[in-house]
């Protein structure tokens, strides 16, 4: 079986969702015999280097394709937004020069990179899986020089589009399920949870004094820790603050190990509060990590207010295969509180309280004897998120899409014609569409639009769009189907409907590639739990009247 995967973080890259991503494709290919190619962002570094937008490589039984985009300052707002939108096109002709697979996956890196990815899957009928590392827009709410309004109703457009034309979707714990049927409108039966994970073998509990704790002076003191991603989630202004109310305890060493955009700042403050016993380590590598793990007593995971669900802090994974306890400063909704509970391997704080995180680590620096209890069910828990078991789930889910039957494929020709006419249709009627904008919002003041679930071929939904002829939330006073002399039906809705204009916005769903000119999209059916697949229209009756379409 062939596997496309898009995402701009690969190996080398050392960000956590680049090696689990290596280590996930690697494995598909070596232990579950899959073909699997990568399209991902250019390595570290290498931005200048040769010419063209892709370059191909080969690693451990992986295709790499290497898309090049632009590397500007991801602090500021334009250049992450170039870096976005260069990647994406960049991704979509690499998508084009790779074998045709039987299954598309996508991340969220960058959030858009689904798009290239459902394009790739629809050009080549293959099954579309959305593995939601982040949630967005959430997630960029945090950066003060991304935030806008436009910007987050994109991205809010981008990921519902994306989880409703998911065949498969993967989320990372429990809560972020719960925001996708909730918030996102996902369909539950699509949505699976696979917890991140560590690899056992490689990661194990190592003792306090080893060569890494002596070379940086970590083997007498109880060391606090914070390993990973230095950057705007995990709330570390309160892992400095409790550091400052703990000064007065020459015993504990307070360490943040990697990097990220906040370590400047995170340095500034530690330099202005005068605190001698906070240092910094630069990110180890993986096959360093055992040791570096093991010079710590405990660990310190935060996560900012808001965001549990949104992320999952997969550092969780490594402490609990170093067999090590940790104070997780989170929401109880979050999944780090959530493992917490049920395996008692570790300690919770309010997120944004440095003295009630103080007090927890405090408590462990006093109890040594909780600190190995805590340690140990850490490693026991661990085990339920190696990295075998987590592989061999994505790898179901994979076998389970691209075992069924493909979905139609539509030509290039046909295609092509569907994109031309909507798009001209659409660039026509601009004046009309304001028009009627205009008489439905002085009619009654409420939407313009109407959308309903539509089922495809091969039971994808996708939402169908028409002008509201009807009073709105008219499915509460009988069924949307409407009948002769129906009084739901608006003064304006009369017109629209008599002249077909209220199908008018159906170009939208043709242009994006939901519907295609020549056959009708029909409602879920309820019987039994089916959906229909669809029936050509008759040459008259409704379906032969203004915009009709079946999904591609």
């Amino acid at each position: 079986m062939r596997v496309c995967v898009f995402n701009r973080s690969y190996w080398p890259d050392d960000g956590a969702t680049g090696q689990l991503l290596a280590q996930l494709c690697e494995d598909l290919v070596a232990r579950h015999g899959m073909e699997v190619t990568v399209v991902c962002g250019e390595r570290p570094g290498d931005g200048g280097r040769g010419f063209g937008l892709v370059r191909r490589e080969t690693r451990n039984g992986v295709e790499i394709l290497r898309a090049r985009g632009t590397t500007f300052d991801k602090s500021r707002f334009a250049g992450r937004v170039a870096n976005y939108i260069s990647y994406f096109f960049s991704a979509w002709v690499a998508g084009r020069r790779a074998a045709r697979p039987d299954v598309v996956v996508a991340l969220t890196d960058p959030p858009i990179i689904g798009l290239a990815a459902l394009y790739a899957a629809r050009r080549a009928g293959a099954r579309f899986v959305y593995v939601c590392q982040d949630l967005f827009p959430e997630v960029t709410r945090l950066m003060e020089s991304f935030r806008s309004r436009l910007m987050d109703a994109a991205l809010e457009r981008v990921g519902r589009a994306l989880v409703a034309r998911a065949d498969r979707i993967v989320a990372v714990g429990e809560t972020m399920r719960d925001r996708l049927v909730e918030g996102k409108g996902a369909d539950p039966a699509r949505v699976t949870v696979i917890h991140n994970w560590a690899d056992c073998a490689a990661i194990i509990p190592r003792p306090k004094d080893n060569a890494f704790a002596r070379a940086h002076g970590l083997a007498e003191p109880f060391v606090v820790m914070h390993s990973g991603n230095l950057g705007l989630s995990q709330n570390l202004d309160t892992f400095v603050e409790a550091a400052a109310r703990l000064r007065g305890e020459p015993g504990i060493e307070w360490v943040l190990m990697g990097g990220g955009a906040r370590q400047a700042a995170l340095a500034a403050r530690v330099s202005e509060l005068g605190l001698e016993r906070v240092r910094f380590l630069p990110r180890q590598p993986e096959e360093g990590l055992a040791d570096a793990f093991g010079s710590a007593d405990i660990f310190v995971i935060g996560l900012r207010q808001g965001l549990a669900g949104c992320i999952v802090p997969s550092k969780l994974y490594g402490i609990l295969a170093a067999g090590r306890p940790y104070v997780a400063a989170v929401e109880p909704a979050c999944e780090v509180a959530n493992i917490t509970f049920k395996h008692d391997c570790g300690l919770l704080a309010p997120p944004g309280d440095a003295a009630v995180l103080a007090s927890r680590v405090l408590e462990l620096y006093r109890d040594r004897e909780l600190c190995r209890h805590l340690g140990a069910n850490a490693r026991r828990a661990a085990e339920s998120f190696d990295r075998p078991g987590q592989v061999d789930a994505y790898a179901r889910i994979l076998r389970e899409a691209g075992s069924e039957p493909r979905p139609v494929r539509q030509s290039r020709r046909k295609r092509a014609f569907d994109v031309a006419l909507a798009g001209l249709g659409l660039v026509l009627s601009a004046p009309l569409w304001a028009l009627v904008a205009i008489a439905i919002k002085l009619g009654d003041g409420g939407p313009v639009l109407f959308s309903q679930e539509r089922v495809g071929v091969g039971g994808r939904p996708f939402r169908s769009l028409k002008f509201r002829s009807m009073v709105p939330d008219a499915e509460r006073f009988g069924p949307l189907q409407a009948t002769q002399g129906d009084c739901r039906i608006t003064p304006v809705g009369y017109w629209l409907r008599a002249s077909a204009i209220d199908e008018l916005p159906q170009l939208w769903n043709i242009f994006v590639g939901d519907m295609s000119f020549g056959c009708e999209p029909h409602q879920p059916s309820p019987r039994l739990g089916l959906r229909p697949q669809l029936e050509l229209p008759r040459a008259s009756g409704p379906a032969a009247r203004g915009v009709r379409g079946c999904s591609s």
